[in-house]
């Protein structure tokens, strides 16, 4: 008898699981998971990654009108059949499939952006891989496909910015070499025409020839988004009230603010001198060529432990970061070195820091400025903004969310905001700290302000590239190789740059507002991993989920 009860219970619990789920699940929530899905699916996959199987014609206006189609559905999605998050997931979508489109036909980068049909650093990462990544099938796949994409590239290109295409010239001329010191000297080779290296050899010499007396004599199209556009962006994708002439102001309103404190701070130090003089002064001391690596891992393990000693943020054991040499395809790209978070759906918790080494082939006067750049007063500061408790435990938090849309999607607004706030969360703490420091700091803080005077100037009209890069060598004191390799960096990402400055202020006010209501957090974590637990959403959205819509 009790066996019987036992199973009658059992199966009338299985029952009610059952129901529960056929009650609960509208179609709306049907909809949004399935669209949910393919999204993630989609990034996870090649597209995510920058790697494009089919670059026809067809392919891109067949793209654009999928996520016409996935906007539709989403909009007509009762919200009241929603929970909150669920809600706010909805929300996430439609802008960003509205803003991708949007972008999409604004651009049309397949008639304008000769790079994206060459993927040179890949290229260049697999003739040169790393011990841990054999290349094997992927370049043999890469190789055979390449003919077949410049043949598409040769087909879509129409009047791409001049810009663009002499970036891609450079980009063929590279990868020209990389491959023939991968390969040798393919044309002399027995039965050069029948290996697939030398059929992709072949492709690309053509290629070079197609952009040089063919694409650039007709460059003359302009890279610029457009004043509808990028308001289109801010207002739709990141659900701000702002209009790029706001975002302009108020780049100018921080750039001075900031400015008159890096005057002060460098009066302290050296009365009477220009705060960028005292700033090119701290350049003098810095770690040489053979401790730099050591240098960097030794600031993020310090900050590692600070993190975790002020409980600022909870991070499960396991996770580090390693400094790396940066791989030699990706140096001209990347002279200073580059971050590389935790994979969201793999099993690993290892972040990856590369650091683009000095070099046998350059002049002393060059190895001399790489070397200076990496000062002791900005070692500290990199370590926090991408390791701790920056972009690598930003990451690790994104992992832990069980929605995978949340792990996916990665938004400048938030992500770059979160490892700027970081610079200044970390003097608040007292990890960072004295002049040279805080000078740096600032002088980091200048630059991102210039970011979003320079990126909302340059796509309405106001300022044309080499008035960019002037300014950047004037008022940051750029090196002016470095600030044409910036401005390259803001005509072929709207909008991106932004998400430093803007974002880091968008998340301060939520802050403000959280502790308003419900006190100084003690620890620390009990905010900010309430605050990251959300992804790396706008912050409009993620306010809704911390404080709710009033």
């Amino acid at each position: 008898m009790t066996n019987f009860r036992f199973y009658k219970v059992l199966i009338a619990s299985l029952f009610a699981v059952m129901m529960a789920g056929t009650v609960f699940a509208s179609p709306g929530q049907e909809t949004l998971q399935r669209i949910s899905d393919e999204y993630v699916q989609a990034h996870r996959g090649n597209e995510g990654r920058g790697e494009r199987e089919d670059f026809s014609r067809s392919a891109f206006l067949s793209e654009i009108e999928a996520r016409k189609s996935h906007l539709k559905e989403l909009q007509a999605i009762d919200p009241g059949t929603l929970n909150a998050e669920q809600d706010i997931d909805r929300r996430l979508l439609i802008g960003l499939l509205h803003s991708d489109i949007k972008t999409a036909t604004t651009m049309r980068r397949w008639e304008n952006d000769p790079q994206q049909y060459l993927p040179g650093t890949r290229l260049g990462l697999l003739l040169e891989p790393l011990p841990t990544t054999p290349p094997g099938a992927e370049l043999d796949k890469l190789l055979k496909a390449l003919p077949r994409h410049l043949e598409h590239g040769r087909a879509n290109l129409k009047n791409p910015p001049e810009r663009f295409t002499r970036d891609a010239i450079f980009q063929a001329e590279s990868s020209l070499e990389a491959l023939e010191t991968a390969f040798g000297n393919l044309p002399a080779q027995a039965g050069y025409e029948d290996s697939t290296a030398s059929k992709s050899h072949a492709a690309l010499s053509d290629w070079l020839v197609f952009l040089k007396e063919d694409l650039l004599p007709r460059s003359n199209g302009t890279w610029a988004l457009g004043r509808e556009a990028y308001d289109f962006v801010l207002q739709e994708r990141w659900h701000m009230q702002e209009t790029a002439d706001g975002i302009h102001q108020r780049g100018w309103e921080a750039f001075e603010e900031i400015e008159a404190l890096a005057a002060e701070t460098a009066a302290r130090m050296q009365p009477g001198k220009h705060w960028t003089a005292v700033y090119e002064s701290l350049k003098a001391n810095h770690p040489s060529s053979q401790e730099l690596k050591q240098a960097y891992q030794d600031q993020m393990d310090r900050a590692r432990v600070f993190v975790r000693e002020q409980k600022i943020l909870t991070l499960p054991e396991g996770e580090r970061v390693v400094t790396l040499d940066t791989p030699p395809a990706m140096r001209r790209s990347s002279p200073f070195g580059t971050f590389e978070m935790v994979d969201p759906f793999d099993d690993g918790l290892e972040g990856r820091l590369y650091l683009t080494p000095v070099e046998d082939w350059m002049t002393p006067e060059q190895k001399a400025a790489r070397l200076s750049s990496h000062h002791n007063a900005w070692i500290p500061i990199i370590a926090v903004h991408e390791a701790y408790p920056g972009h690598h435990a930003h990451g690790i938090k994104m992992k832990e969310n069980p929605n995978a849309l949340r792990r996916v999607v990665t938004e400048p607004i938030f992500s770059e905001g979160w490892g700027l706030l970081t610079e200044e969360l970390m003097f608040e703490q007292g990890f960072l700290q004295g002049d040279a420091v805080r000078l740096t700091v600032l002088r980091n803080r200048l630059w991102r302000a210039a970011r979003v005077i320079l990126d909302s100037g340059l796509h309405t009209g106001r300022m044309d590239f080499e008035q960019a890069v002037d300014f950047l060598v004037e008022r940051i004191r750029f090196e002016p190789y470095a600030a044409e390799l910036e401005v390259g960096i803001y005509i072929r990402e709207p909008t991106y740059v932004l998400g430093y400055l803007i974002g880091m202020q968008e998340i301060e006010a939520i802050r403000d507002e959280w502790i308003d209501r419900h006190g100084q957090p003690e620890p620390p974590s009990e905010f900010y991993d309430r605050l990251l637990s959300v992804g790396s959403i706008p912050p409009a959205l993620a306010r809704e989920v911390l404080l709710g819509s009033e």
